[in-house]
């Protein structure tokens, strides 16, 4: 408990609270939040001689006794130490070169629980989210090229990317097996399909090869999709404009057992260039796409999965598409995606009668596949640039997309969804921020449950802020990350502002400038909500001990043994490469 001592005086908070309060009192910033700055110690602990140039950002986990430095030559360190909050026992476990992804990293967090790891900078002018090794260890990461920006499937760390080099030369589509474990590809290269084993079910990374069927008689295979339980195998071949059915003894084995070529449907009449198809749940419905048409074309079929019973044109809906390459349902038919080749899109639709193309909504979701701000190169990222497939895993919590790029750098990728079969929650670990105004993101931060998140701008110094879909993910879909608005200019102290971090209880913001050396604090009338009035109040010069504050944080240095610590004041500067601590307990 805090102590009193010294009498309760003066005209204002500041002064009344004066004397009330020592170093190794434990008391919350959300008690004195309007007193801010105004009478934090100006005697300052060093914590850290970093020993690197120009380190402009840093991190602790919430026990203190994980840090991280980043620092010119786009760098992360990852530290453990003995003692919280401090450099004693200081072990190097890690250093993450990021150039692949970003040269002009200049903000990072870490999530609370050591799963992500956040970088943003003025090269690509976004925020991207990295999944973690293990909790807190960058490590497997390091040199790993699969390790690309991204929330995690289901929770799990998997391996997102396949590469598929040379499966194929010319791949065109892909799909699943009934329970994700098996993966498909065809295309031109080899006129064929090829079977790949995957060790954890969807994780299109883990893929081993197994063998190849050929497509005998047909040049330009472009799509295939099973039956509802792996006994029949439809092909889309663009060259001939059919749909090919072929029995498969060995369910969902294309590499034994006998495969017979059944028969076949043109979709001439309605679709001249098919490029995908899909069923209904029991095969009496036919979907495809092409861009012939434009368009997706609905069939019903007298018995399932049967190309040799009658087969009706029900429907053609327009998609406004120049090129649709791709379509997936949800299993109950009221969920559709399809993807544009020539605009990099991949589009949302609901159906209000499933598997009723006629009662489809207007677009609800785009998603641009290929933004200019992702990392490259784009064999080892999300970047899609030449879209060509797309399905859903079995419960819709990701969906997969085909980027046939070059021979070199096809490859396979899996984006979650938070929300199943909605593309509105697709959390792909990264940022539109620069659509939004912030182009130089100097800094990253969350509230306190990790569904509020922040950039500052180093080039407007506002504090730009979303909303999240779930804690500490972040997303382009407008369920997964929407976007709330912006502060005013924070310059009230200094024009050039580095850093910022809020009181624990939301209330206040503490900023650090390098134009003024200043720390300056805001309170705000809503807490946690950056876009409600914001106040300034006063702000210290640190010229006397830094001067190029770049990166400062509230950090909780309770010590539940002795019950010494509370919160400090950790600040981090480029003029001398050091970290200190600063008391605000008053």
């Amino acid at each position: 408990m805090s102590r009193a001592r010294g009498l309760i005086s003066g005209e204002n908070v500041e002064s009344r609270t004066s004397g009330m309060y020592d170093f190794e009192d434990n008391i919350r910033i959300s008690a004195i939040s309007t007193a801010g700055l105004s009478k934090v110690a100006m005697e300052n602990k060093l914590i850290w001689t970093t020993g690197q140039t120009n380190p402009y950002d840093f991190a602790w986990s919430p026990d203190g006794l994980h840090f991280y430095l980043a620092y010119d030559g786009d760098y992360v360190r990852y530290y453990t130490v003995t003692k919280p909050f401090t450099d004693i026992g200081s072990i190097l476990r890690a250093t993450f070169n990021h150039t692949s992804y970003d040269s002009g990293i200049v903000s990072m967090e870490v999530s609370p629980d050591g799963r992500y790891l956040y970088l943003g900078g003025g090269g690509r002018d976004t925020v991207y989210q990295f999944t973690m090794g293990t909790d807190w260890n960058i490590s497997s990461n390091v040199n790993n090229t699969t390790f690309s920006p991204g929330y995690e499937q289901l929770n799990k760390r998997l391996d997102n990317i396949f590469s598929i080099g040379s499966a194929d030369a010319s791949v065109r589509g892909f799909t699943f097996n009934g329970d994700g474990t098996k993966l498909y590809l065809c295309g031109y290269g080899d006129d064929n399909i090829q079977q790949f084993s995957l060790s954890t079910a969807y994780a299109v990374g883990t893929a081993f090869y197994e063998g190849a069927y050929s497509f005998s008689g047909y040049a330009d295979p472009y799509a295939i999709r099973w039956n509802n339980n792996g006994t029949k195998l439809f092909m889309v071949n663009i060259g001939t404009d059919r749909i090919v059915e072929y029995s498969v003894e060995n369910a969902y084995d294309i590499t034994s057992g006998t495969i017979t070529e059944n028969t076949s449907y043109a979709t001439t009449s309605y679709e001249t260039s098919p490029t995908d198809v899909a069923f209904n749940s029991d095969g009496t419905k036919m979907f495809t796409v092409g861009n012939g048409g434009d368009e997706i074309n609905e069939w019903s079929l007298s018995v399932g999965f049967d190309l040799t019973s009658t087969i009706t044109h029900l429907n053609s809906q327009s998609l406004g598409s120049a090129n649709p390459t791709a379509l997936d349902f949800s299993p109950d038919g009221t969920k559709f995606v399809y993807v544009d080749y020539d605009t990099d899109e991949v589009k949302y639709y609901t159906l209000s009668t499933g598997f009723d193309t006629t009662t489809m909504s207007s677009v609800i979701e785009t998603i641009d596949l290929s933004p200019t701000t992702w990392p490259t190169p784009s064999y080892l990222t999300n970047h899609i640039v030449t879209p060509s497939g797309c399905r859903f895993n079995g419960d819709g919590t990701t969906i997969s997309f085909l980027d046939r790029y070059n021979a070199s750098f096809d490859k396979l990728i899996s984006i979650p969804l938070t929300t199943p079969y909605d593309l509105r929650s697709f959390s792909d670990g990264s940022v539109e921020a620069a659509t939004r105004g912030s182009d130089f993101p100097t800094t990253c931060r969350f509230n306190r449950d990790g569904t509020k998140f922040y950039i500052l701008d180093g080039n407007d110094d506002k504090i730009y802020q979303w909303s999240l879909g779930r804690p500490y993910v972040l997303g382009r879909g407008s369920t997964a990350m929407s976007y709330d608005g912006a502060s005013i200019p924070l310059t009230d102290a200094d024009p050039f502002l580095k850093s910022f971090d809020w009181t624990p209880d939301g209330k206040g913001i503490f900023t650090c400038g390098n134009s003024n050396d200043t720390i300056a604090f805001y309170t705000v009338s809503i807490p946690f909500d950056i876009t409600s009035p914001v106040i300034y109040k006063h702000a210290i010069d640190t010229s006397g001990w830094e001067f190029d504050p770049y990166s400062i944080r509230v950090v909780n240095a309770y010590n539940k043994v002795d019950g010494t610590g509370g919160y400090k004041l950790h600040f981090l500067g480029t003029g001398l490469d050091k970290l200190y601590e600063h008391d605000i307990n008053f």
